[in-house]
């Protein structure tokens, strides 16, 4: 691993092994550093769920320093000049400790201090985890955290953890990383907790009645990525519907026979007979442009988890079938309900369970009135994805900043072919990150189009003004050159990107 062997390479070793012997060993250490320390280092998510996966801790230290494995992960961007965000959600997700890290430097996500030019004042340990934390070590963390980092503390440090019985149930029925899922999704945890809740009791008493959801909620909120996350850390294979391009049920599911094209079947028809009796997920994507015959022909499977496979006529197991209903159609309960109650994005666990749990009725009322009854009353539960607060949109639009400072450091290629790349070599620094993700917040959000509309935020605020600085420079564009250093800070709500001294 230290030499950068793949993972199949890693799991292949490792299978020569019995299964005890390898978590016996699993979290010895090598220089001190036990071996999750090296699973962390390559910032290869894969390789660090194997790793936890045949035992090993995550809430581990190095022997001299004392430095936990989070705050390693996250001090690890600088030396390998790569994004580390989503290794410290992984860790987290996995049950690692946010109060290793001192809270003072996440507890205010938004003020954290910028990664140019801060200057950090020593403060006293909090907890007795994070004793470790030196006045060098402080300084460290502080110049390598960045936003998203700093909210994903934020959100392990405040959200309530699954109890023994979560992970039980989980444990048994191979479903312990769905408890991690709060922790891939930018804000609705409402969305993510009712998942999680109905998920876990659908497992605990399954039943021939497939879980039937109605995710919805605004175009850009997470509907689709919370779906793929759930396929993603369940292992289940997932079937995307676009329910645009679909009219009547032969378009859907297929013809029968004697007519042409039964042999073929449709994409969904094949999902589902391929995994018959197997879990997996279905999603409906934008359910409301569906029609009531598609709806009538979804009543079968939706009530009994039963399914006639239209190329042999042969009954296929949809029971253990999520399906997943997305809409639109709902926004306006949804708007009008986030503008009177307040207290939906309320920190208090319960004040927000009890106002979701009213929303949800009122999606439901909704739903009826749209969709009728027949296929209403085949749905297991509502689930809500709420406009994005002020806070959570300024993370998004972080989140398509990392994506951009990616891009950009990769290096110059002039190949007049597809890995062309003439904006390179370019290492963003951004100054003050929360100021500069609110203000591009502020200049574009709108919550009918969601992290769309903060994408375009950052496409046309920084990366069309990092472009515009890069071109004014009069050296033509060369490969194999060192890194180009460039700063984005804001001024009077004005995004400003120029060129600066290597930081």
């Amino acid at each position: 691993m230290q030499n950068g062997a793949p993972i199949d390479v890693i799991r292949n070793y490792l299978s020569y092994y019995d299964e005890t012997s390898v978590k016996a060993h699993i979290n010895g250490t090598v220089e001190g550093f036990p071996s999750i320390f090296f699973a962390v280092e390559t910032n290869n998510i894969a390789m660090v769920r194997f790793w936890v996966m045949n035992g090993a801790e995550v809430n581990v230290v190095h022997e001299s320093s004392r430095t936990p494995l989070v705050a390693f992960a996250i001090c690890h961007s600088e030396e390998i000049q790569e994004d580390t965000s989503q290794m410290v959600a992984t860790l987290l997700s996995l049950g690692a400790s946010p109060t290793s890290i001192p809270s003072d430097l996440y507890s205010t996500y938004m003020k954290g201090p910028g990664t140019v030019g801060a200057k950090i004042e020593p403060v006293k340990p909090q907890t007795e985890e994070s004793m470790w934390c030196t006045d060098d070590a402080r300084k460290m963390l502080s110049k390598t955290m960045n936003l998203t980092h700093r909210y994903y503390l934020y959100k392990a440090a405040t959200t309530k953890r699954p109890s023994n019985r979560h992970k039980q149930v989980a444990k048994l029925r191979n479903a312990g990383p769905l408890l991690g899922i709060q922790y891939f999704l930018i804000g609705q945890t409402i969305a993510s907790d009712r998942l999680l809740q109905k998920l876990l009791a659908y497992l605990m008493l399954p039943s021939k009645k497939p879980l039937v959801l109605v995710f919805a909620g605004p175009s850009g909120h997470g509907k689709t990525e919370l779906a793929r996350r759930l396929g993603y850390l369940l292992s289940l294979d997932l079937e995307i519907v676009d329910c645009t391009i679909v009219n009547r049920e032969i378009e859907l599911f297929g013809p029968r026979h004697p007519y042409s094209g039964a042999d073929r079947g449709t994409p969904i028809n094949n999902f589902l007979a391929r995994n018959s009796g197997q879990r997996c997920i279905v999603f409906l994507d934008e359910f409301e442009k569906t029609t009531k015959e598609i709806h009538q022909a979804l009543l079968l499977p939706f009530d009994n988890g039963e399914y006639q496979d239209r190329r042999h006529l042969t009954t296929v197991d949809c029971s253990k079938t999520i399906w997943i209903l997305a809409t639109n159609a709902l926004d306006d309960t949804i708007n009008e309900f986030c503008e009177d109650k307040k207290d939906i994005y309320s920190q208090d666990e319960a004040i927000k369970e009890k106002e979701a749990k009213r929303l949800s009725k009122e999606l439901k009322d909704a739903f009826l009135t749209r969709f009728d009854a027949p296929i209403t009353g085949r749905v297991t539960d509502f689930i809500p994805f709420l406009p994005f607060s002020e806070d959570e949109q300024a993370v998004v639009a972080h989140k398509f900043l990392l994506e951009l400072c990616e891009k950009v450091r990769q290096p110059i290629r002039l190949s007049e072919t597809q890995d062309e790349q003439l904006l390179g070599n370019v290492k963003l620094h951004i100054r003050q990150d929360g100021a500069v993700c609110r203000a591009l917040a502020k200049s574009e959000y709108h919550p009918n189009l969601g992290a769309r509309s903060l994408h375009t935020a950052v496409k046309h605020e920084v990366e069309a003004k990092l472009m515009e600085s890069y071109l004014q420079e009069d050296e033509e564009i060369r490969e194999n050159v060192g890194m180009t250093d460039f700063v984005v800070s804001v001024q009077d709500d004005e995004i400003m990107v120029v060129r600066t001294a290597p930081i």
